[in-house]
């Protein structure tokens, strides 16, 4: 289930921000100013780390999770600080930054991290009313997770305490090949005093949060959700020589219910992979992409709709078979 986290960005400061000719905040000073922001106004100490055109801001806290592992209401409320804080730096400076990603975690657990990302222009179309504030909630990718860097170090190190490697050797090893710039946006994270963050791209985003709303809409569908469950989603944009596409892949699991015999949990799943992502990319107006690949991990079989064929989609009146160029069933 999603966190129930609101990012509050409302203020006439921020309108004022959009419309002003001057930036408030240079380029030079960019990090010094969320920092700053939080400190004087949120008495919330952060660390601030810019990679490209992504912003990244590392937020510790004593009471992140509360006994259910479930964001408090504390927290809730020191993030849509750091986030309050991160929008007004961006949409008033010159550095024109295009996304902002949120790291926050409880010092009593230092592993379980969650991570918020969001892109810029959401938020400025957010407040000039040209999408609603329930789809620029949609648009938020929020993750909770274990810390990738931290699982990798915890692995490596019992290794290298087997090897009864020497300490300082420990370290150069484990600098020169296991620290590095995330890949993907699922290794993004802060550990041991370290940003591990990676220069974000518009299309990779789409991806996870074209996977992050199917999971979303499944879960949240009364009939959907009372059958079937997804174990497992994940969204990819691939960019090669002769073709660019986006690579959905996810794993329903059945729920052992009398009523959920009836039900095609592929076709169920294709289906709202198909309208997502028609919403997606129809709502960036993102083109540049062959076709859309969605595949089903528990059989194997796939869903693959060309770029001019998605255009083409209605809701609720064009049936898969009319889209699709791949046979899933």
């Amino acid at each position: 289930m999603r966190p129930r986290l609101v990012f509050l960005i409302i203020g006439f400061w921020l309108v004022a921000a959009l419309t002003s000719c001057k930036p408030t905040y240079t380029k030079e000073n960019f990090k010094e100013s969320v920092i700053e922001i939080c400190n004087k106004e949120y008495k919330l100490d952060v660390k601030v780390e810019t990679v490209g055109k992504t912003v990244a801001i590392y937020l510790p806290v004593t009471d992140l999770w509360d006994y259910t592992f479930g964001l408090t209401e504390t927290a809730i409320k020191k993030i849509n600080d750091v986030s309050t804080a991160a929008m007004r730096v961006s949409i008033s400076s010159e550095a024109f930054y295009d996304f902002y990603v949120i790291i926050a975690h409880d010092m009593r657990i230092p592993e379980l991290q969650l991570i918020a990302v969001r892109y810029v222009d959401d938020v400025k179309r957010t407040l000039l009313s040209d999408i609603s504030r329930g789809e620029a909630q949609k648009r938020m990718l929020i993750d909770r997770k274990i810390n990738p860097q931290s699982q990798k170090e915890y692995a490596i190190k019992d290794v290298f305490e087997k090897m009864h490697l020497d300490k300082k050797l420990q370290e150069q090893v484990m600098n020169d090949f296991f620290r590095s710039e995330p890949a993907t946006l699922g290794d993004i994270g802060y550990w041991n005093n370290r940003f591990y963050v990676k220069d974000i791209s518009l299309a990779e985003f789409l991806a996870e949060q074209i996977a992050n709303r199917i999971t979303y809409g499944i879960g949240t569908d009364k009939k959907l959700s009372e059958v079937m469950m997804i174990k497992a989603m994940k969204g990819l944009y691939v960019s090669r020589p002769d073709s660019r596409f986006f690579q959905i892949e996810f794993l329903p699991e059945r729920k052992w219910l009398k009523e959920s015999e009836g039900i095609d949990m592929g076709r169920e799943v294709f289906q709202k992979a198909l309208e997502v992502s028609y919403q997606v990319l129809r709502g960036y107006k993102f083109n540049d992409y062959d076709y859309v690949e969605v595949i089903n991990q528990f059989d194997g079989k796939k869903m693959k709709v060309l770029r001019d064929d998605l255009d083409k989609y209605r809701p609720k009146k064009t049936k898969l078979e009319d889209v699709m160029t791949v046979e899933a069933f």
